[in-house]
């Protein structure tokens, strides 16, 4: 299936689903700290994130925490196979729906801490990007380190994760988690307008 194809797949799931705005609306009422927005990512996010991703024919790319999948959405348009896009979503509600609207990408409902031993030693070094949609501000230091480095052990030396925030500033402490970074993209189509960074081991 082409992306454009699983774009019009994906309109027609959830024509029958509960709306994605809805759903995340929900979640963010259940857990305000654990949903960064009140609603999904719009068209100039995924632009930015489409534009940098970086995925040779023999990686795959992570997300966490994806939401309702805006972001995965942006990822197959990218022309990456569903079935070389591991999605981490924490929260189960979550998980079981992009899930439903996207059946042939690997959402695993578990904590993105744990990507080395869900992917297992074949796709280690092989994850060409892991794009980070959590509320990284909002966890304690010692959460984002583990999730740092949990990152950096899946990728090939020298590559960068993204991660996009609706703070103006880096919101990771660079110099406290060991990273060098800088913002790459800016878009004011999103509720509420958003930044994406790239951050690479200092």
């Amino acid at each position: 299936m082409t992306p454009s194809e699983y774009s019009v797949a994906a309109k027609a799931k959830n024509a029958k689903a509960p709306h994605p705005a809805l759903i995340f609306f929900q979640r963010w009422m259940a857990n305000p700290m654990a949903v960064g927005s009140i609603t999904p990512s719009g068209p100039g996010l995924r632009k930015i994130i489409r534009e940098n991703l970086v995925c040779g024919p023999d990686e795959v790319i992570a997300e966490f925490g994806p939401g309702t999948g805006a972001i995965t959405q942006a990822l197959l348009e990218a022309g990456v196979p569903a079935q070389r896009i591991y999605s981490f979503e924490i929260d189960a509600h979550l998980a079981n729906y992009v899930h439903g609207v996207y059946p042939d990408v690997n959402v695993i409902n578990a904590d993105c801490r744990k990507i080395a031993e869900t992917l297992g030693p074949d796709l280690m070094g092989k994850v060409g990007t892991v794009v980070i949609g959590i509320p990284m501000k909002a966890l304690p230091m010692d959460v984002q380190q583990g999730i740092v480095d949990a990152t950096f052990s899946v990728m090939p030396e020298g590559r960068r994760f993204l991660l996009y925030t609706y703070m103006i500033n880096s919101p990771l402490n660079m110099q406290k988690l060991g990273l060098k970074g800088k913002r790459i993209g800016f878009t004011w189509q999103n509720v509420p307008p958003a930044s994406v960074w790239a951050y690479w081991k200092a």
